[in-house]
């Protein structure tokens, strides 16, 4: 499916589990908040949220991705950044669990008659099944965001995000360690079943001469089936950037190990990790991949220009 070459594309975390003032920029390409020059403090939260901007033929559109687990640290975070909510285009929720969707009917309260794009088995209710016992369920309801306001667009297979940006749609799993979240499970037509994740789809932008930048929440489907399903897809093999929550840690060693390896053979230029990839994971990744991976940090721009030749 193509989508246009855009000219720019910024990725800012407004949202994320981790906020370090210590961790480092490289300007014109991963460029940190300076903490000193906020009009008020920025929260960090186990939860995600972008701000997301597409720049072609000088016109900039603007996408929020995910909603956090609360409209407390997204909205502080949105004031203490100075974003505008009347400037947001849409707003792409990328699988249905709280701590992505936590803050999107309080958003759609600020921003009425917002487009927002979801995959159809968001609505399924979700809860997990851990060693201290059941969570949840949890369930975005349709009728809840639709009475809000929120212009629906829901999608199973690949479909276009404002004429800019791809929705993957379902994930086609092509590796064999990717298995998603152990103990996740879903409830469809009553009955309680593991999670295959097929709600759960990233948002995939092509810049001119860089290549593909993919953003994802959790990456429940597996960040290397979701970028090589995302090539696919386009018909772009060039990765920029990858960004997102990995969810890394809780799937264990060999997971780790071989999630690392694909990367590394994708040989992205930026790899912009946090949310709920897990330390061990983000300290592995670190060591593997010294020249081309980042935390993310609440704060944070990603910037892929395909003007500059900055990645």
């Amino acid at each position: 499916m193509e989508i246009p070459a855009l000219d720019a594309v910024t990725v800012e975390v407004l949202v994320d589990n981790f906020y370090d003032v210590f961790e480092p920029s490289r300007p014109g390409l991963v460029e940190r908040v300076v903490p000193g020059r906020l009009k008020k403090p920025l929260v960090a939260a186990h939860g995600l949220a972008f701000w997301i901007g597409m720049t072609q033929n000088g016109r900039e559109t603007r996408i929020l991705l995910d909603a956090a687990n609360s409209p407390l640290p997204l909205l502080n975070n949105l004031e203490a950044l100075e974003h505008d909510l009347g400037q947001v285009d849409a707003l792409v929720l990328s699988h249905g669990h709280p701590d992505h969707f936590g803050g999107l009917v309080e958003i759609l309260r600020h921003r009425p008659q917002l487009p927002v794009y979801l995959h159809q088995d968001c609505f399924h209710p979700k809860l997990l099944i851990t060693p201290r016992g059941r969570v949840g369920p949890w369930q975005v309801v349709r009728e809840e965001l639709v009475q809000n306001g929120a212009q629906l667009h829901e999608n199973r297979g690949p479909a276009v995000v404002l004429g800019q940006a791809l929705l993957t749609g379902t994930v086609e799993g092509v590796t064999d360690y990717e298995k998603g979240l152990p103990g996740a499970k879903r409830v469809v037509e009553g009955a309680e079943e593991n999670d295959p994740f097929t709600d759960e789809q990233p948002l995939v932008m092509h810049v001119k001469g860089r290549g593909l930048v993919v953003v994802g929440g959790c990456s429940h489907p597996g960040i290397i089936n979701m970028v090589q399903f995302a090539r696919k897809l386009t018909g772009v093999d060039r990765v920029a950037a990858v960004a997102g929550g990995f969810h890394l840690t809780a799937g264990g060693d060999e997971l780790i190990q071989k999630t690392i390896a694909g990367l590394v053979d994708l040989n992205p230029e930026m790899v912009l990790a946090g949310h709920c990839t897990g330390f061990r994971a983000l300290t592995r990744l670190a060591l593997a991949m010294p020249d081309n991976f980042m935390v993310s940090c609440v704060g944070t721009r990603l910037i892929v220009d395909g003007r500059s030749g900055t990645a």
